[in-house]
């Protein structure tokens, strides 16, 4: 299991960062220090096939939302940092 977002203490001291592994023994750790929930991540491997129908879908949703959009820079930008964030994020 891999931590999703950095864990910190009730005064805001960094216990774990994100993207370290959790252990058995360090849940324990964690639930000994009265922490209960924890975010983790999720890994999921795509074949080629599957990502490029991903990366389909999320240009069809942004084309659909922007639609009517080229007359306007700043729309076209907004449309071009939102599709390149979403692409990030499918890996």
């Amino acid at each position: 299991m891999v931590l999703a977002a950095d864990l910190c203490d009730a005064n805001g001291a960094t216990l774990l960062t994100a993207g370290s592994e959790l252990s058995l023994t360090m849940l324990a750790s964690l639930r000994r220090r009265g922490v209960h929930q924890v975010l983790i991540s999720e890994s999921i491997i795509l074949t080629e096939e599957e990502r490029e129908a991903r990366v389909a879908a999320v240009r069809a949703r942004l084309d659909h939302s922007f639609r009517g959009a080229d007359a306007n820079a700043a729309d076209r930008n907004l449309h071009q940092a939102i599709l390149e964030f979403r692409l990030e994020q499918l890996g």
